[in-house]
């Protein structure tokens, strides 16, 4: 994923290559097509959904095709090249074949469909595994295996098997699978805000949440790690990825967090949770709300309005644990801005100044705006026009474009040494870099949610999830804390290693109906497995989160994750408290849901300061012993869990 801000390099319209040209039309060609639905709503919901997996699957082969053969993999080449040919040939099929399949040949295809479908399904796993790698599509792989051989497995386990012919028929054919609900929501609800984001991130969305980070950092004395934790967290909102987050911005925080005196593998623990919180900030919540919208049917705005309160609750939740650390490891020296740019030179784009008046209140205000007009378009559609998300999304990255460009050409006015020829040139770098950017993002999301459709809809054709259902009750003897411990470690176990919106979609499809069963509200039932889903990526012995940070700060694997858990058990704590609190997760925010919220943050912080306070017998009397001292440790943690999880 490409770092763009106002401030950073973009390449001028005479440096584009040959396949930066073609990334550039793919990028152009496909919004146009998802800007015409969305005004015309010409094509039908599936077929549009074959478009856009088609579309995408051409952005992602033909970018990583330039990629391989400049790092000479031959033979991945050849099997991207062969993905690209067998995408185009099976999109167009499916195109020139739409209504028949959907309406005469139904639950039967002919051998030239078996065999498209057969190619396909293939193409998608390689694809998956090229953007994921093996783990993930050995679970694919594991899924279709056991609903052709189901009759081989005991007890529970055990089905009759599928057809092959009947595979293929759930997983293409029948417009369910790969181009199930699952790829056409990808096209209708979170298409929009990838091109939103990705619009964001080009006219200098990153540039301007660091500066604010950085501004916090440099007035309070224990706001370094604050603002890593800001900065992870929005910028993390955006990304939808815990693990794209943790390297874009770990790269500029980590090395802050160790200037100022902060153990390395703490400056690793704090990159690594902050950036797992960013998923579930809304709006965007790694995409995940969009998906949880479809799947409960319910508006939107609902679930960003059931998400602000417990994504207030975890970012304080996340800040006690680093002010705690922040105050007994750091010094006192004030960061500033040169001092920050002479330690780590790749702070440099973000922080300097170039503009002449970037520091007038006027200059300020106009770059706040460009960036908050559109997101106040998105709420107004979404809440008092109550158009569709799609229409929602759509035009805020509009008012996106229109405002990025206004800023661009009255500040390049105000400025005296830019020349009037290159306002033109550069709107429009930027405008080309957040459509590619957009589609990029979109790219290998769609792909694997694809392959999550395959493997979801196979599996319920074998009833395997309604059974699983039983046997985790019947397991857990009925008894609440047992079933929510078990599905905690199973959402984990899905989630690692894996993008928010991927994770999200396989617990909530295979997991979350096993508590809507056991009696649990949706919203809550949904929020809990998101959040255990996410929280993969720092759970050890795994934790891709911690591995990708530990690298940057060059700390111990392990150790950084003790100091991760140290920071996070809080958070860890914080879904049961929406089982038990259910109010906590409302789309009607109450005075019952605010009291509630201040009984978990209070719960919160007496649980990090008991487990993040340094020396916390010696806070005791003298005549204490250690024995005494850590008892009385272990009893501040507990008052803090049962504060958080008792039913208010």
């Amino acid at each position: 994923m490409r770092l763009s801000n106002q401030s950073a390099k973009l390449p001028s319209l005479r440096s584009i290559t040959h396949i930066t040209t073609i990334q550039y039309i793919i990028a152009i060609a496909f919004w146009a097509f998802v800007s015409w639905q969305t005004i015309e709503q010409g094509l039908a919901r599936p077929l549009f959904g074959v478009i856009v997996l088609g579309g995408a699957i051409t952005a992602y082969t033909i970018e990583n095709i330039h990629e391989a053969r400049q790092k000479e993999q031959t033979d991945r080449t050849g099997a991207l090249v062969f993905s690209l040919v067998a995408n185009v040939i099976t999109t167009v099929y499916v195109i020139l074949n739409f209504q028949e399949l959907q309406t005469v040949r139904v639950g039967y295809g002919t051998q030239v469909d078996y065999v498209i479908a057969a190619v396909f399904i293939a193409t998608i796993l390689y694809l998956t595994y090229d953007a994921y790698g093996t783990a993930f599509v050995g679970m694919i792989v594991a899924v279709i295996f056991y609903s052709q051989f189901g009759y081989l497995f005991p007890s529970w386990l055990y089905h009759g098997g599928l057809s092959i012919e009947r595979g293929l028929q759930v997983g293409i054919l029948d417009f369910q699978g790969i181009y199930g609900t699952l790829t056409q929501v990808m096209g209708t609800m979170v298409a929009p805000f990838l091109l939103l984001a990705g619009l964001l991130r080009s006219f200098g969305g990153f540039g301007l949440i660091v500066r604010g980070a950085f501004w916090l950092s440099s007035r309070v004395k224990t706001g370094v790690g604050q603002m890593a934790v800001v900065s992870s967290l929005l910028i993390g909102s955006i990304n939808g990825s815990a693990l794209a987050n943790t390297t874009i911005t770990g790269s500029f925080t980590i090395p802050v967090l160790k200037s100022t005196g902060i153990k390395k593998e703490q400056a690793a623990a704090i990159e690594a949770v902050a950036s797992s919180g960013g998923q579930i900030m809304p709006p965007v919540m790694g995409v995940a709300a969009f998906l949880m919208a479809d799947i409960l049917a319910r508006p939107l705005l609902d679930i960003f309005v059931a998400a602000a309160v417990p994504a207030l609750i975890f970012y304080l939740t996340i800040s006690i644990s680093v002010y705690q650390i922040n105050k007994r490891e750091t010094n006192t020296q004030l960061l500033s801005r040169s001092r920050v740019i002479e330690e780590i030179p790749e702070m440099r784009e973000w922080l300097k100044s170039e503009h002449p008046r970037q520091d007038a209140f006027g200059y300020r205000l106009l770059e706040v705006l460009q960036f908050l007009i559109p997101i106040g378009v998105l709420f107004y559609q979404l809440g008092i026009a109550r158009a569709t998300v799609m229409r929602a999304g759509m035009f805020s990255a509009g008012t996106m474009v229109l405002t990025g460009f206004a800023f661009l050409i009255v500040s390049n006015l105000l400025d005296p040494t830019m020349e009037l020829n290159a306002i033109p040139q550069s709107a429009l770098s930027q405008f080309g870099n957040g459509i590619r950017d957009g589609i990029e993002s979109l790219a290998p999301l769609t792909v694997v949610v694809a392959a999550i459709g395959l493997m979801v809809d196979t599996l319920f054709t074998t009833g395997l999830p309604a059974t699983l259902a039983f046997a985790l009750i019947d397991i857990s003897g009925g008894i609440l804390p047992v079933l929510l411990g078990m599905t905690m470690v199973l959402c984990i176990i899905l989630g690692m290693g894996m993008p928010t919106s991927a994770s999200y979609l396989v617990v909530a499809l295979l997991i979350a109906p096993n508590l809507i069963d056991f009696g649990i509200p949706e919203l809550p039932a949904h929020f809990f497995v998101l959040y255990f889903a996410i929280l993969a990526a720092i759970t050890p012995p795994i934790a891709p989160g911690i591995v990708i940070a530990s690298g940057i700060a060059d700390a111990d694997f392990w150790k950084s994750c003790a100091e991760a858990m140290k920071i996070a058990i809080p958070v860890f704590i914080l879904p049961f408290a929406f089982i038990y609190n259910p109010q906590l997760v409302s789309p009607n925010v109450s005075l019952n849901t605010i009291i509630t919220a201040v009984a978990v943050i209070t719960g919160t912080a007496i649980l990090s300061i008991g487990l993040n306070s340094k020396g916390f017998s010696s806070r005791l009397p003298s005549k204490v012993t250690p024995v005494v001292g850590n008892l009385a440790q272990i009893g501040v943690i507990l008052v803090g869990i049962v504060i958080m999880v008792v039913p208010k």
